[in-house]
């Protein structure tokens, strides 16, 4: 069934691999859509980012029109060596994986901007179980200047990497990588006020905001901070602040550093009738740099949790104190080797990956067994990349939980593909 739905999606997305006067079909298709993209039906993508924002969310700020019209989709396999580890949330067990984003942007004026993401998932474990997701991302901005801008609405929390870079030409994996995927949870957004630009002479990017807190009553202790988002619209009960500062000035240096500090009791208080204010704290910081065909990405990221005991009190959950994570990415482009005047690319890359959800926990629960992600992952991969826009991935991952589990780690097979419009 899987190999079934990925080739029928190559058989879709194969007009973009093929050179027009190889088959007429495709040159109609193609100036059809020539046709379409000279009328500004649909501008074409120019890749010119948006502070806070990835490729396709930020085409508004660049388009020549009123509007803008953009997306992404992403399908992805996973196949299981072994027995799986079923956790509280199937997007971290899923074997079939169907994403669909798609933004609508409008210029009300020339400074003041509407922009808005409907993403929608689907995801089921091979069995029985079928998982949704619906997320409805909203902001207004209004431009004062480069070095001065506010975003109002429910948009993504700049840390780490790839909550911000989340479209599938953005990261080389199938998957985002787990670190980003449990540590920080990705996708996480939240409603509240952001402050961005550049400054000196547009070499820095900053990010200030100011957002809902957590919910930490619902957090789980195999996700930390996971099932503490919320993403529907209420009247903030607990707050927290966020930060980032990236290097923006050459494509081929990426720097980055952001934080994360705030209130997750909501006002709260425990069953047993305790003073409710848990604060949560989380830092990354990542560096890649790219020479050539070659190119080196790594980040690290350190969280913490206070109150721990009376999380517990709510669902026994023994959430770690301190949190870690970090990763290495080394990539090489293979199609370089190649004589070939065609601008494709076929990056391999090797990726080293630990995790650790409860990296300190509080003393009373040092002998009390519970469900720990203490994860070392080894992954190697390929993309082949025809366009820009467009990607087919393939990768294994080598995976040890190196806490006691019942059931170990089971290794990985994972393929996908990626769009971006």
């Amino acid at each position: 069934m899987k190999n079934t739905i990925l080739l029928g999606l190559a058989f879709l997305v194969a007009p973009y691999l093929v050179e027009a006067q190889e088959d007429p079909i495709t040159q109609e298709i193609n100036e059809f859509s020539d046709s379409i993209t000279n009328k500004k039906l649909i501008e074409e993508l120019k890749y010119i980012k948006q502070p806070g924002l990835a490729n396709a969310a930020s085409k508004i700020y660049s388009a020549d029109r009123r509007y803008s019209i953009a997306g992404f989709t992403e399908i992805n396999s996973v196949s299981y060596m072994g027995e799986k580890n079923r956790g509280d949330d199937i997007e971290l067990y899923y074997t079939n994986l169907y994403r669909f984003g798609f933004y609508f942007g409008y210029k009300i004026t020339d400074r003041l901007i509407f922009n808005s993401e409907i993403q929608a998932e689907l995801l089921h474990d091979g069995f029985n179980e079928v998982g949704t997701e619906f997320n409805f991302e909203w902001m207004f901005d209004y431009l004062f200047h480069p070095s001065f801008n506010v975003r109002v609405g429910n948009y993504p929390i700049p840390l780490g990497y790839t909550n911000i870079n989340e479209e599938p030409i953005a990261f080389y994996s199938v998957n985002r990588p787990e670190v980003e995927r449990v540590i920080l949870p990705t996708q996480w957004l939240e409603t509240g006020v952001m402050f961005y630009g550049n400054f000196l002479n547009n070499q820095l990017e900053y990010n200030l905001g100011l957002t809902k807190g957590l919910d930490a009553s619902n957090m789980v202790e195999g996700t930390w901070i996971r099932r503490g988002r919320f993403h529907g619209l209420e009247v903030p009960r607990a707050w927290a602040s966020n930060g980032k500062l990236e290097y923006v000035g050459k494509e081929s240096i990426k720097l980055g550093i952001a934080g994360y500090y705030g209130d997750a009791g909501r006002g709260a208080e425990t069953p047993s009738g305790q003073d409710f204010s848990p604060q949560v704290s989380l830092y990354s910081a990542f560096a890649g740099y790219e020479w050539g065909n070659f190119s080196v990405f790594g980040l690290a990221m350190k969280g913490s949790t206070t109150q721990t005991d009376r999380i517990f009190e709510f669902d026994n959950q023994v959430i770690g104190e301190e949190t870690l994570g970090y990763y290495g990415e080394l990539r090489w482009d293979l199609w370089s080797v190649f004589n070939s005047e065609r601008e494709w690319k076929l990056p391999i890359w090797f990726r080293y990956e630990r995790l650790d959800t409860h990296a300190s926990v509080a003393s009373s629960f040092e002998n009390r067994a519970f469900d720990r992600q203490n994860l070392e992952i080894i992954s190697v991969g390929a993309n082949l990349r025809p366009r820009r826009n467009l990607v087919f991935k393939a990768n294994y991952q080598f995976r040890e939980n190196l806490a006691e589990s019942i059931i170990p780690e089971a290794n990985r097979l994972e393929l996908g593909l990626g769009l971006i419009f």
